[in-house]
């Protein structure tokens, strides 16, 4: 496909900061959130997958040991931890599964290899304790979150994608280059759109009915892959939410949310 490379558009489709009117007061909407949801839990435990202090997740009993909901951050791949977005174990309460929450060194300190390679081992780690996971993704995470569906040698009972993009290619063009400086081969390796087809799991793809058409564009496309593909994928366009208020719907237990995880979980097995 080809993109225009006029970055004021990229930036109109891309660029939260500049699309969601209230978008500076969400950072602390997320970590007060987070404050209200861990206080009712013990103090997570904070599992090592590698030597740097980012390379871990976080458990917290919230339900089946057997059953993990795992969650993983936005942020581009360059801003946020796991912690600001503790509110997610409301969701795992609601579905009766174990919260895992997922950290992973951040961009540009590293490349997107190095990103992808900490989540697998984080989610690895994760699927050799438990019997069933299904893997949530918001943003960038979502983004992770396919690709670990391509990439994990057992792959989860299914994942969550929320708001995600899927084709890196129209970064290069926007405000985040600056910071990410993607290059042509991270590009083609990690836009799992190109590969969507042999996802071997069922992938809920979602986005907020009030996002930019480029995050509804990309989400459709995902699940048209998949469906052209014969794979198992849903769509849905979540009516007044843009990119950062449809992730807070996560800290409600009685969302839509935990119904779809816990479905996903006993719908299809791992």
């Amino acid at each position: 496909m080809t993109y225009p490379e006029t970055e004021a558009f990229w930036n109109s489709q891309l660029q939260n900061s500049i699309t969601v009117p209230d978008f500076a007061s969400w950072e602390g909407r997320y970590r007060d959130l987070s404050a209200k949801a861990m206080a009712t839990l013990d103090p997570p435990i904070r599992i090592a997958t590698g030597p740097d202090p980012m390379q871990a997740v976080s458990k917290s009993e919230t339900g089946r040991a057997s059953d993990a909901l795992i969650f993983i951050h936005g942020g581009y791949w360059r801003r946020f931890e796991a912690a600001d977005f503790g509110f997610v174990a409301e969701t795992a309460i609601g579905a009766h599964a174990t919260f895992y929450n997922v950290d992973y060194r951040l961009m540009p300190a590293v490349r997107m290899a190095d990103i992808v390679a900490d989540t697998m081992a984080a989610c690895e780690a994760i699927l050799a304790e438990v019997d069933r996971a299904v893997i949530v993704g918001h943003s960038a995470g979502a983004h992770l979150a396919v690709e670990m569906a391509l990439r994990l040698p057992k792959p989860p009972a299914a994942v969550v994608a929320i708001s995600g993009i899927y084709d890196l290619a129209p970064l290069r063009h926007a405000f985040i280059q600056d910071e990410l400086h993607l290059t042509t081969d991270e590009v083609r390796e990690f836009s799992p759109l190109s590969r969507a087809a042999d996802i071997p799991c069922p992938v809920y793809i979602a986005a907020g009915g009030d996002e930019t058409v480029e995050f509804r564009r990309q989400s459709a496309m995902l699940f048209d892959t998949m469906s052209d593909a014969g794979r198992t994928a849903s769509l849905r366009f979540v009516a007044f939410r843009h990119h950062s208020s449809i992730v807070s719907d996560l800290a409600i237990k009685e969302s839509g949310w935990s119904i779809v995880v816990n479905d996903a979980m006993h719908r299809f097995r791992a």
